[in-house]
């Protein structure tokens, strides 16, 4: 691990990306001069330049087990009182990991992760932003961005090894965390997802079949060992609504957007028919 730790003072937190060539990172870091937050690169690539951050890493087979490499090489003491462990093509708008950050400390949250715009590749509703809430309870925090804070980064490392493909590791946070810690989804906090998962060819993909690793297998698994947990989904309270929104409307406003959200899966559903629509295109054209 490389520490460049330049003139970021005494920042509280850290946000770890995991980076390959077209890594965002380099452009969140430039469109947030003021950040309140150190930046480390876990490369999977051969390190190229970090653009700014203070931590170069390398190791791992995936974004969790890497952050497993950076840990065990740390510097002491520990500082960072939030930690958000991010895919490198997540983009955040100007200045807004540190809003995100500062809105997990304004409520001593425990695990969040930001919401999805409704408009970018989303896996699941439940991370999709809903426009009356500030932050909104649930019961899931997806393994794309989430942000732990030091309580939860302790109890929660053990299961960063619990899977190759990391799928079922985010299903395991929720199950450990119900009943004892709440969960959130910051819905002020907007992002973009601005690559589809491709689970044919992506390279990550191309990785765990030759490793013969099955990431639904791996699902499976982790499913079966937490068969009680009610899954993904928004819950019926406990929610930071928005200023200026009724605060007799918000509950009524809050389940009318989640039941909008069939727009998100029905969009997601005609981007999938399209591109296997190209795909058959291509593979006609090159007969």
């Amino acid at each position: 691990m490389t520490d460049r730790s330049a003139p970021s003072g005494e920042r509280s937190y850290l946000t770890f990306v995991r980076a390959g060539a077209a890594s965002l990172h380099g452009r969140l870091i430039a469109e947030d001069p003021s950040r309140n937050w150190d930046c480390c690169v876990s490369w999977y690539v051969p390190a190229a330049d970090s653009a700014g951050a203070e931590y170069s890493s390398e190791g791992g087979d995936n974004k969790l087990e890497g952050f497993l490499e950076f840990w065990r090489r740390r510097s002491s003491p520990w500082r960072y009182r939030y930690v958000l462990l991010l895919d490198d093509d997540i983009y955040f708008r100007p200045g807004d990991i540190s809003r995100l950050f500062e809105l997990c400390e304004r409520d001593q949250v425990y695990l969040a992760q930001p919401g999805l715009r409704w408009f970018t590749h989303t896996t699941l509703n439940v991370c999709v932003r809903n426009p009356v809430c500030e932050l909104r309870r649930v019961s899931f925090v997806e393994v794309m961005a989430p942000c732990f804070a030091s309580s939860a980064l302790a109890d929660l490392m053990p299961t960063f090894g619990m899977t190759k493909s990391t799928w079922g590791t985010d299903w395991a946070w929720g199950c450990l965390s119900e009943g004892k810690h709440a969960l959130y989804v910051v819905d002020a906090i907007g992002i973009e997802h601005t690559r589809a998962g491709d689970r044919h060819g992506g390279a990550f993909y191309r990785k765990l079949r030759a490793m013969g690793v099955d990431p639904e297998e791996e699902l499976r698994h982790v499913r079966h060992m937490f068969p009680d947990f009610v899954g993904a989904k928004t819950l019926p309270s406990g929610h930071v609504f928005r200023r200026g929104v009724p605060r007799l409307l918000a509950p009524v406003l809050l389940r009318l957007f989640e039941k909008l959200k069939f727009i998100v899966r029905l969009r997601k559903q005609i981007s999938r028919q399209l591109r296997l629509r190209r795909a058959r295109g291509a593979s006609a054209a090159q007969k």
